[in-house]
């Protein structure tokens, strides 16, 4: 059993990381190209920062003021650390405190320096109406560009100074540490009767001398001092361009793998939502069909299937026949109706390409319009207008008479109905003695018929077709309507509901020419998966 179990898991994890590739591979480009540019631009955009420069003072301050005097008790290491740890923390305040820096800004003159006179965002997002006075705001920006800290747990700290002139990080960085120096210079002289100090040097200054025997220093370890003064550096410290340009180049691809594998995940999870929330089986999936000229394109798509036979719309075309010859019964003419939730889903142009295909290949078949409101198909397949069948209804005239031929695939078509306008009534004509009359006449003549209804949350007309059908396929784009219309759409089927063969997905990427996926495809990938509006092309 646990071998089993293992050997599942195993290949999920192969399956998984399968699925991960193809992910990938059929993105390659955007996955590839997508973090270059973006890093190209970080890489633009940081050029146009200036270089920043920083300078380093290192002192050595006396962490024997905090211990106990001769005459005190002993305190244990531990104990003699903390305290050192404590005097030394107590400098690096002393060395950030406001008298000190204020001082700085007076001897090196900032306020008149245009660095030190520009308030941070984050100070004029807090406090946009303070006009503080120019001694206050170079005090601000001393303290931004100021860092110190203890070098590991010695008695050394490090003063630096960062600035855009080299030369100003240097002299600012070696004025904060004269003017700390000249303050326990003036403190000590002050105070006459301090506590004489333990001629034993203490563990920090231990350290502190292993340090300098490291680096083949000699200094004396007698009170605080200036060990290294700061000198002008020669490489900018910031901004670090390169790396910058490759941490947002890595963090846009990792984002875009991730993206690619969600994507695909969408992709794999399709057929089983479009089952469960509909309850039936998932037919086929349509891609979306480009076009460049929209005059041409109408009619182009109604007989697709005939123009490029070998696309991945026309094989879906022929996925969804060959599941509609498999699920009739044969006993008589097959009456085949496909209808949509919404305008706009391509349901019209599906029904012809069946038909078209069902004719090539040698069957008698029937093509009925009967959207008589915006009459799709018969604005594509007749731009002229010609008598349909309401037209006949209305004049109790034979509807044989307005059927058209097709002489390249033997398709016979019946139009909606012609531009004159109708006495009749809507859904009423649909239920009269002569409608059905015409249809019985029909079937008698075609072995299939292909109705093309109107959409099923628009007009009652699909709910009174589909009493007349034997198979219903139900057209959804899956990416734009909502999943809670499609659901009700098929509901409003009510007991025709089984006769429903499947669901056709529509205007879904093209998962076939893996790795040339361009960027406007993933694009409306994407906009397909969020359920956003589609942007409309520039006439």
């Amino acid at each position: 059993m646990a071998e089993h179990s293992a050997r599942a898991d195993h290949h999920r994890f192969r399956s998984a990381l399968a699925d991960a590739k193809v992910a990938v591979v059929k993105r390659a480009k955007a996955v590839a190209l997508f973090p270059l540019v973006i890093g190209l631009i970080a890489w633009a955009v940081v050029a146009f920062v200036p270089n920043r420069y920083a300078a380093f003072v290192l002192i050595q301050v006396d962490p024997g003021r905090a211990m106990p005097s001769a005459d005190e008790p002993k305190t244990s290491p531990p104990a003699a650390f903390e305290l050192e740890r404590r005097e030394v923390e107590k400098q690096i305040e002393r060395m950030t405190s406001p008298a000190l820096l204020d001082n700085v800004v007076t001897a090196m003159d900032l306020t008149a320096d245009p660095e030190f006179q520009s308030r941070s965002w984050l100070s004029r997002l807090m406090s946009p109406l303070d006009n503080s006075d120019p001694h206050a705001i170079a005090r601000e920006a001393l303290e931004t560009r100021l860092s110190v800290r203890r070098v590991h747990n010695s008695s050394l700290i490090n003063i630096g100074i960062s600035s855009h002139d080299a030369a100003k990080a240097a002299k600012i960085a070696n004025a904060v540490a004269a003017r700390y120096i000249a303050e326990l210079l003036s403190e000590a002289t002050a105070n006459s009767s301090a506590e004489k100090r333990s001629a034993e040097p203490t563990a920090s200054e231990k350290v502190f001398a292993s340090l300098l025997d490291r680096y083949g220093l000699t200094r004396t370890l007698t009170g605080s001092r200036i060990v290294e003064a700061a000198k002008i550096p020669d490489v900018p410290a910031g901004p670090k361009r390169v790396r910058i340009a490759e941490t947002v180049a890595m963090s846009t691809l990792l984002l875009m793998l991730m993206l690619a594998v969600l994507l695909e995940r969408d992709t794999r999870l399709r057929t089983r939502k479009v089952e469960q929330m509909l309850a039936c089986p998932h037919m086929t999936s349509l891609p979306a069909v480009t076009h460049d000229d929209e005059a041409t394109h109408a009619m182009r798509r109604a007989r697709l299937i005939i123009a490029e036979p070998g696309c991945r719309y026309a094989e879906a075309v022929r996925a969804a026949c060959d599941a509609l010859k498999a699920r009739a019964n044969g006993d008589g003419p097959s009456v085949i109706l496909t209808v949509s939730a919404l305008t706009g889903e391509g349901a019209e142009p599906f029904a012809s390409n069946i038909a078209h295909h069902l004719a090539v290949d040698g069957q008698k078949t029937l093509l009925v319009d009967c959207d008589f409101h915006a009459k799709v198909l018969s604005r594509e397949l007749t731009p002229h207008a010609p008598p349909g069948l309401l037209d006949q209804i209305a004049s109790h005239a034979p509807v044989e008479n307005v059927i058209l031929r097709d002489n390249l695939t033997g398709l016979h078509f019946l139009p909606s109905c012609g531009s004159a306008p109708i006495p009749l009534a809507m859904p009423s004509a649909l239920r009269s003695v002569a409608f059905t009359a015409a249809f019985q006449h029909l079937k008698a003549r075609f072995p299939t018929i292909i109705i093309s209804a109107p959409p099923l949350l628009e007009a009652d007309d699909a709910q009174i077709l589909a009493d007349l059908a034997d198979q219903i396929v139900f057209l959804t784009a899956w990416h734009r309507t909502p999943r809670a219309l499609a659901k009700k759409a098929v509901a409003l089927l009510e007991a025709n509901q089984r006769k429903i063969a499947g669901a056709v997905l529509a205007d879904i990427s093209d998962d076939r020419d893996a790795g040339f996926m361009t960027f406007a495809a993933m694009f409306n990938e994407i906009r397909r998966a969020a359920r956003l509006p589609a942007v409309a092309h520039a006439a």
